[in-house]
């Protein structure tokens, strides 16, 4: 499901269709809750057939209030999508350099291609500097406080199919970030610089912003997510709940979408692959 609240906007850089949105809410009906000020630029698609949208305030969709936003601009019963399998295991040979509860991560620092070992539970404050891939082990709680530039990756291993609580990512300063093909051209980044598309890939980890980010070069996967506050930036690509507890905007969380660049199959998520007979393309003989 999706929550939005308060002065909450989904918003689309170019045109309204880029914030169009698709919610699967298999074990919930009410698949879009909307309360207060709340926008969703485009149109709404929502899979469950017996989902409602419940709608409290001065809320659009589509850009039309009431009724009016639910008739013309959202779809019950939808086609299902096949949702992406997150892999984060391919990225982990990257990770070279460990991050465990005997590195300092207070304070001005500056971070390379850095795996985060199990249990460290870290807080990334000051001015923080990442290059590379940041490997995220299970369990851990990691939070960025301070004003962090990451050019590269985050990547974490949890269980899509069995989040843990004590796996998640918070932001709550401000978060710069530049995607992998901007890495210097140095050997450690070699390989890493073609994996592009995504920005963090983290599924079994709860993911939360409440800070502010700017343009972010990549989509963005997790078992639950929310902004809140006055968390706010663009997405270059798209972003992914796999979690059945609800993606919540709250406050004045606002999010731009901007597709105009956005790399089709980001590295990390793969589609289902599906042979398929074509019985027009050959022809039986005997010999």
């Amino acid at each position: 499901p999706l929550n939005l609240t308060g002065n909450a906007r989904i918003e689309g850089v170019n045109s309204s269709s880029e914030a169009n949105t698709y919610i699967e809410s298999p074990y919930d009906n009410e698949a879009l809750d909307m309360t207060g000020n709340a926008q969703i630029a485009g149109d709404v698609s929502i899979a469950n057939a017996n989902g409602y949208v419940d709608l409290t305030g001065n809320c659009r969709i589509g850009g039309e209030t009431g009724q009016a936003a639910i008739d013309n601009h959202v779809t019950f019963g939808a086609s299902s999508v096949e949702f992406p399998t997150p892999d984060p295991t391919q990225f982990e040979s990257y990770a070279t350099n460990i991050v465990d509860p005997s590195v300092s991560t207070n304070g001005n620092k500056s971070f390379e291609n850095i795996r985060i070992a199990a249990g460290t539970n870290p807080t990334f404050s000051g001015n923080i500097t990442i290059n590379g891939i940041v490997y995220i082990e299970s369990p851990n709680l990691v939070t960025f406080s301070g004003n962090t530039t990451i050019t590269g990756m985050i990547v974490a291993e949890g269980d899509l199919d069995a989040p843990n609580s004590q796996n998640q990512l918070h932001f709550a300063g401000n978060l710069s970030c530049q995607g992998v093909s901007q890495l210097p051209q140095s050997s450690q980044f070699d390989g890493l610089r073609d994996e592009t598309g995504t920005f963090i890939l983290a599924p079994g980890f709860d993911l939360s912003f409440s800070g502010n980010f700017n343009t972010v070069n990549g989509a963005i996967a997790a078992s639950g997510i929310s902004f809140t506050g006055n968390a706010r930036g663009t997405v270059t690509n798209t972003i992914i709940n796999y979690s059945a507890d609800p993606m919540t905007l709250t406050g004045n969380a606002r999010i731009s979408i901007d597709r105009s660049n956005s790399v089709t199959g980001p590295s990390g998520l793969s589609g289902q692959t599906i042979l398929a007979l074509e019985p027009d393309s050959y022809t039986e003989g005997t010999p």
